[in-house]
């Protein structure tokens, strides 16, 4: 019976040195040009592309997004109902 050729197959790219130098020099390059422009939008940019900037570096860096903070209730909120239909407000402690 005959038996599969299970080995490895190996490509050979044949790049001169120069190019493959190049080419890794430009891929730096280009990263670094990216990271310097997010990184300088988050910091000096409107605060609406400061925002986005920051989630992006967020997601770069695989970690999940702080929560935002939930608002506090406003005072209609906590105002819970009564016996004859109207609204109570809650007790406040004033100074």
């Amino acid at each position: 019976m005959p038996r599969a050729n299970t080995a490895p197959i190996q490509m050979q790219i044949n790049i001169p040195p120069g190019v493959a130098t190049n080419l890794v020099v430009a891929v730096v390059v280009f990263g670094m040009a990216g990271t310097a422009a997010v990184v300088g939008t988050a910091l000096y940019g409107q605060p609406e592309n400061s925002e986005r900037a920051f989630r992006l570096l967020h997601l770069l860096r695989r970690t999940p997004e702080p929560e935002t903070p939930k608002p506090s209730p406003s005072p209609q909120s906590r105002t819970r109902p009564s016996a004859r239909g109207k609204g109570v407000q809650a007790a406040t402690l004033r100074p």
